[in-house]
């Protein structure tokens, strides 16, 4: 899945954090299409872990400073997003690496990406100077 304009939040700096998770996304799928998941897969999700933590936090920040209408939504679905994240590291830990399961993943990055920046996110231009 690519970031196209119609993704863009009004923030550089938030637009550019949203570039690089669907650049990761996008790459990450192309490892396993090409069958060298395995090797990579505990840096993806410790990549999404990370990002989470700290573009959430920036991005709720910013809503905040701007008095953005979805506010309230954005936190709450990025602690649902946060959540689903944490139980794949742990189902990691225990289970180790799945195919099937590392593709569920991405699918369900991209829908999320598509829904919640598509959605959510880009609500944040309607009150940016």
């Amino acid at each position: 899945m690519k970031w196209t304009e119609a993704y863009a939040t009004g923030s550089n700096e938030v637009d550019e954090q949203h570039k690089t998770l669907f650049l990761m996304s996008e790459q990450f799928r192309e490892t396993l299409d090409a069958g060298h998941g395995e090797g990579t897969y505990d840096l993806f999700i410790e990549f999404l872990s990370t990002y989470a933590m700290t573009h959430f936090s920036y991005e709720e920040d910013c809503m905040l400073a701007h008095l953005c209408p979805a506010a309230d939504r954005n936190k709450v679905e990025h602690c649902n997003f946060t959540q689903f994240i944490d139980q794949e590291v742990e189902r990691f830990r225990r289970d180790g690496f799945d195919r099937t399961v590392a593709y569920n993943l991405l699918d369900t990055i991209d829908q999320w990406l598509d829904s919640h920046i598509g959605k959510v996110d880009v609500q944040l231009k309607t009150v940016m100077p």
